[in-house]
């Protein structure tokens, strides 16, 4: 049995055409179109375009999910050939005096990214800070990254951060889950402004640790480090918020405090960004929840323009769409990298 072909510009362009055939004939035999006939003709097109304008969209967005998975696919190599290189994974964020860097800032040369490496001052203190680091500043004012956009991301790829512009990333890493729920995670602090939330250790990219792939007893294919947050979420009033893992500081911003969960900082406990803690299930849009704040939650969720869910990229490189249905414990586990519980599926 033949299977139907999808109707493209090509067939709409035909049946334009073969409109007009029919209309040259009419006149061949009469002197003039008469509204009856002219009124059909408009229906039938109006009919073609209503057909070919969802599906143009559907071709685009499929196109533009597809970018969006070599993007992630990239950013997966580019995280394995820095642990191939440093025999360690990237610090997910660093304290340094103040503000440190992120992890972003170490996996620059692994994605075609090295003019821009070589630029940056990752040593001195405030080098995560762009206000206090003029020689950062001026490298990533109003440098996009490409690899970094998600396409169908709806929030402007460049924001003021005074004295500058910066990227803000559509991804964000993964640096493990919370122990609401009844998640068995003990490596877990309270944060940040204000501390309504947890910041966990047990991921990937986690706050002042490096993390071998040793201690990735889970398997590198059961095992999130990166996700999408490249889109915005709204409050009770319907204002719309950015809570992606960069914003409002910059993709190259790591954390002011120190120590790791469940010793990080004491006290006052600053965010921590370009990292989240799983709290919450992917593409949840409500901003007023405890743990999501525009300037940086530690709980902020996985959120997508890409219609049914997020796509992620895990440790062995492959990137999968984690629906938005995804049992709430099964996405806490595919975010701990040791939790030593079989997940006997993963997202389609």
């Amino acid at each position: 049995m033949n299977r139907p072909q999808a109707f493209t510009s090509s067939h709409f362009m035909h049946e334009v055409s073969m409109c007009l055939v029919r209309l040259k004939k009419l006149r061949a035999s009469r002197s003039g179109f008469t509204l009856v006939e002219l009124l059909a003709v408009m229906a039938i097109v109006g009919v073609l375009v209503s057909i070919l304008i969802p599906a143009v969209q559907t071709a685009r967005e499929t196109a533009r999910r597809s970018a969006c998975v070599n993007n992630l696919k990239q950013i997966g190599m580019a995280l394995l050939s820095y642990e191939a290189s440093h025999l360690r994974l990237p610090v997910g964020a660093k304290a340094n005096v103040n503000f440190g860097t992120c992890w972003w800032a170490d996996c620059t040369p692994y994605l075609e990214e090295t003019n821009l490496f070589n630029k940056l001052d990752l040593i001195n203190p405030n080098s995560g800070w762009l206000a206090f680091n003029p020689q950062n500043a001026q490298a990533v004012d109003g440098v996009i990254i490409g690899v970094m956009c998600c396409p169908s991301s709806p929030l402007p790829a460049l924001w003021p951060v005074p004295p500058v512009k910066a990227m803000m990333p559509s991804y964000v890493g993964i640096a493990g889950a919370t122990n609401y729920e009844g998640f068995p995670e003990v490596r877990i602090s309270a944060c940040c402004v204000p501390p309504d939330g947890q910041i966990s250790a047990g991921g990937v990219l986690v706050p002042n640790q490096a993390i071998r792939l040793r201690q990735v007893s889970d398997g590198l294919s059961k095992t999130l480090v990166v996700g999408e947050c490249s889109d915005n979420v709204l409050d009770s009033h319907g204002v719309a918020h950015r809570i992606d893992g960069g914003f409002n500081s910059g993709w190259i911003t790591g954390t002011t405090a120190l120590g790791t969960p469940p010793n990080y900082s004491t006290g006052f406990s600053p965010p921590a960004w370009n990292i989240t803690s799983i709290r919450y299930p992917p593409n949840t849009r409500e901003y007023d929840r405890p743990g999501i704040n525009q300037s940086h939650g530690p709980n902020n969720p996985l959120v997508s323009a890409h219609p049914g869910g997020v796509n992620g990229v895990f440790l062995d490189g492959s990137v999968k769409l984690v629906v938005d249905s995804i049992d709430l414990t099964v996405l806490k586990e595919f975010a701990t990298r040791d939790d030593q519980r079989v997940i006997a599926t993963t997202a389609p």
